[in-house]
């Protein structure tokens, strides 16, 4: 009895902190979100962590082989596709995200993300922007052969 008593906290705990990670991928409209940066990006592909690390530029704030300025794009509005990467890649919500990003503004004087109504506009942005960083709809990038994919996240 005494042994359950002293794992009963360790098993709730270890339960409470696997619950915490979101390995579900949100459903998204036209099946997933993809990730994606400038053509002349050297990168072939980034996992999900890495993707986290070098939008939020939480190690570097150039990409390594460019030397360019990291120039995340986000979307203006909330949406499927903003609420699935938030999730899925960034593990935070929309307040986390907001506040992470003035934070670094006032401390750093990092500029916010470009902010972005459409995919159309994100990808217009990062197409044009060495050092862009965005994610859009699975099938707008796919249309789209201005900017290099680097992950799809869902279906």
């Amino acid at each position: 009895m005494k042994r359950f008593f002293l794992l009963s906290p360790i098993v709730f705990l270890s339960v409470c902190i696997l619950a915490s990670f979101n390995t579900v991928p949100l459903p998204v409209a036209g099946g997933g979100i993809t990730v994606i940066v400038n053509k002349e990006n050297p990168v072939a592909s980034l996992t999900a962590s890495e993707v986290k690390l070098y939008f939020l530029r939480k190690l570097k704030g150039r990409w390594p082989e460019l030397n360019k300025n990291i120039r995340p794009a986000d979307r203006k509005n909330k949406c499927s596709e903003r609420d699935a990467f938030y999730t899925t890649v960034l593990g935070m919500d929309d307040a986390a995200v907001e506040e992470y990003f003035t934070t670094r503004q006032e401390k750093y004087g990092e500029h916010a993300p470009e902010k972005f109504v459409s995919d159309e506009e994100m990808i217009n942005f990062v197409s044009e922007e060495l050092g862009g960083i965005g994610y859009v709809g699975k099938l707008s990038a796919k249309e789209k052969e201005k900017v290099k994919v680097i992950l799809i996240v869902g279906n």
